[in-house]
């Protein structure tokens, strides 16, 4: 009885140890549109910043007129906007790619109640890193002069 506990007990640490021993590697992406969905949800779903340092260039160029260039600019920013908004989300509605640009398609809400903004964020994606980002961002209306949705 006492070898066999033990060798369940052994079993179970080598089982840990090979699920630990890939915990911490970072992740690998088929293809653009899944690496910039991946940075998307860990950001402005799960709240991760530190995918930042892992998955954007050293450098960092900015189109959106609320940010400044650069990685640690960035990573400033939506730290600051994810404090001010900390139940914020932004749900991929359409994710589509063009050669080295992937487009994100997105629902921004700032919390359960908010009606929110659709909005659509560009990414140039370059050996394997994101290194550059354009937006475009749309209040949506209470009401609208047609039946469809802005998804």
């Amino acid at each position: 009885m006492f070898k066999k506990k033990l060798l369940t007990l052994s079993l179970g640490l080598l089982l840990c140890g090979m699920v630990s021993g890939t915990a911490g590697a970072a992740p690998q992406f088929k293809n653009n549109k899944e690496l910039a969905a991946y940075f998307w949800n860990q950001i402005f779903n799960e709240h991760h910043t530190a995918v930042i340092d892992e998955l954007t260039g050293d450098t960092y160029i900015q189109h959106s007129p609320g940010f400044k260039d650069g990685k640690q600019a960035f990573k400033e920013g939506i730290a600051g906007f994810l404090k001010e908004f900390p139940e914020s989300t932004a749900e991929i509605k359409h994710l589509g790619a063009d050669g080295d640009l992937v487009f994100i398609h997105n629902h921004i809400k700032l919390n359960a109640k908010d009606r929110g903004q659709a909005a659509v964020d560009i990414f140039r994606v370059e050996n394997g890193k994101i290194v550059e980002h354009w937006d475009v961002i749309q209040d949506i209306p209470e009401k609208a002069e047609n039946t469809n949705t802005m998804f």
